[in-house]
């Protein structure tokens, strides 16, 4: 009988350096009871300066390789999910799979999907190896630090950097049941450049703005609420489960406050739900990897568990998958 397509091994890496709330006060117009009563956040991890999303992932690969006891050799694919890519080209997803030594041994390559970006290349990633066999990595990772106006209290206090990696392939120790996609346009979280407006003489000069990441975090919220909410329907419907089988759900760590409401929706408890949102705030694309992890390492997600990730981002995007756990 041929194995199910599940996830073999995880990693995840986080910066050393650790930015406070304490620390945000001397930055920008805000206080630590402001922050933690809205957000849940009490500090976040920053990139040093020898870091980047690239060589972040490349940690957390390597990780996940070692977790999942295959060699690099064995891979067939390396998909990367993010938002922060300090090129425009080569790929983040080459410059991993040049750092891993695996030149010329496997097709790298990046997707942005906002902070949905992991879940969208697991899809990816699972539906190029069910038919060719082999395994993929599946790697979220962001820099998100490096895209913030820090004179900016509404965004500035919610983002931090990480990497988070999986790999994927045939294995008894786990499968994926089921995952969908889902996007919609909406202008309300958006970070845009005008280099190429700039660089051409085609083209009127444009006025220059600030290319820093904006959000109308009311309207983020009321998204990623309802996003939630449709996911946990949409992929319980499309597994044939229930609400009363989920064993552990991972949803996006954007706001304490989102998770709390998810619980309540998939009326389940909070030590059900995987929180680190407090320690690392919101690291877009590496978020649910990150915590995927954090649960694993720390025994939360048990033999014979049945897991819900659920993310939601810019775009907007929001998907799902599940996954039972076997071993």
């Amino acid at each position: 009988m041929s194995l199910a397509i599940g996830i073999l091994g995880t990693g995840a890496y986080l910066p050393e350096r650790v930015l406070t709330n304490a620390d945000l006060e001397k930055l920008v117009d805000t206080s630590d009871q402001w922050i933690r009563e809205r957000t849940g956040i009490r500090e976040r991890r920053v990139a040093g300066p020898d870091e980047d999303v690239a060589t972040m992932g490349i940690a957390a690969c390597r990780q996940a390789l070692a977790h999942a006891g295959i060699d690099g050799s064995e891979l067939r694919y390396l998909v990367v999910g993010s938002n922060t890519s300090n090129y425009m080209y080569p790929a983040i997803a080459i410059r991993i799979q040049h750092g891993l030594g695996l030149d010329d041994k496997l097709a790298a390559f990046d997707l942005q999907a906002g902070c949905s970006g992991f879940n969208y290349a697991l899809y990816v990633a699972e539906n190029l190896i069910k038919n060719e066999g082999g395994y993929a990595l599946v790697v979220g990772t962001d820099t998100n630090t490096r895209m913030l106006d820090f004179t900016d209290r509404s965004t500035c206090i919610l983002f931090g950097d990480g990497a988070g990696a999986v790999v994927i392939g045939p294995t008894d120790r786990s499968r994926l049941l089921a995952s969908f996609l889902a996007s919609s346009y909406n202008g309300k979280l958006y970070l845009k450049t005008e280099f190429s407006e700039l660089n051409s003489p085609f083209l009127p000069k444009p006025t220059p703005v600030n290319n820093y990441m904006y959000m109308d975090g009311p309207e983020i919220f009321k998204f990623a609420v309802r996003a939630v909410q449709e996911s946990l329907r949409r992929i319980l419907a499309q597994a044939g489960m229930t609400r009363e089988e989920i064993d552990f759900l991972i949803i996006h760590q954007a706001n304490y406050r989102i998770l709390e409401t998810g619980a309540r929706f998939a009326k389940m408890p909070m030590d059900k739900v995987y929180v680190n949102v407090d320690r690392y705030g919101n690291t877009s694309a590496a978020s649910i990897p990150i915590a995927l992890h954090e649960a694993l390492m720390e025994g939360k997600i048990k033999k014979n568990h049945k897991v819900i990730l659920i993310s939601f981002g810019a775009g907007v995007t929001w998907a799902a998958t599940a996954l039972e756990w076997l071993s």
